[in-house]
């Protein structure tokens, strides 16, 4: 059974700014839900304007990296969950970073504007090949540089090294045309 001094020693982790309603509604979710990631809870909540920014601060980060590769949640809504908490890197608030970052994501092309990305090229390749819809032989590598304003959270602790963005309306090219892109510069913002 989660303890408030469980809940309040999370928030206090993560450097989550809470009240002690936050720490109410956080435990109470957990309780109704027994999960400590329950994304159908969450998706209710949010759709209703009922989480405060502090429970889907905590919530959020660890149902996006536990999320299933066929999540029914669509991505519009991922995209408002994610605009409405504070930046995180592993789940931890911080300052977010001041520069453009180069990203690369392994997608169809019809999806190159999802929202997340890989630092790591080869990551990327391996979503294009194996992590595609059954029968979608499309996937290929896209590459793009995603300004820090973009850029919701950093997943840096798990295997794929991923930042979760919005890259609507960036230059989105396949990856071998990446030296048509800027590089990215440590003045960028």
């Amino acid at each position: 059974m989660v303890t408030r001094a469980d809940v309040e020693g999370w928030v206090i982790r993560n450097r989550i700014v809470y009240t002690d309603v936050d720490i109410e509604e956080i435990e109470g979710i957990i309780k109704r839900t027994g999960n400590l990631a329950p994304i159908s809870e969450l998706v209710r909540l949010f759709s209703r304007g009922e989480i405060s920014r502090a429970a889907l601060t905590l919530f959020l980060p660890r149902a996006w990296v536990g999320r299933e590769a066929n999540s029914q949640v669509p991505v519009e809504t991922w995209r408002a969950m994610f605009e409405h908490i504070a930046y995180t890197e592993d789940g931890i608030v911080k300052s977010r970073r001041r520069r453009t970052v180069r990203a690369y994501r392994g997608a169809t092309e019809a999806n190159r504007e999802g929202l997340s990305w890989s630092l790591d090229p080869r990551q990327a390749e391996y979503f294009a090949r194996a992590r595609q819809a059954p029968r979608v032989t499309t996937g290929r590598v896209w590459v793009a540089n995603i300004p820090a304003d973009r850029v919701f959270a950093r997943v840096l602790e798990s295997m794929e090294k991923e930042i979760v963005a919005d890259a609507r309306d960036l230059d989105i090219l396949p990856v071998e045309l990446e030296a048509q892109l800027p590089t990215p510069r440590w003045w960028w913002r």
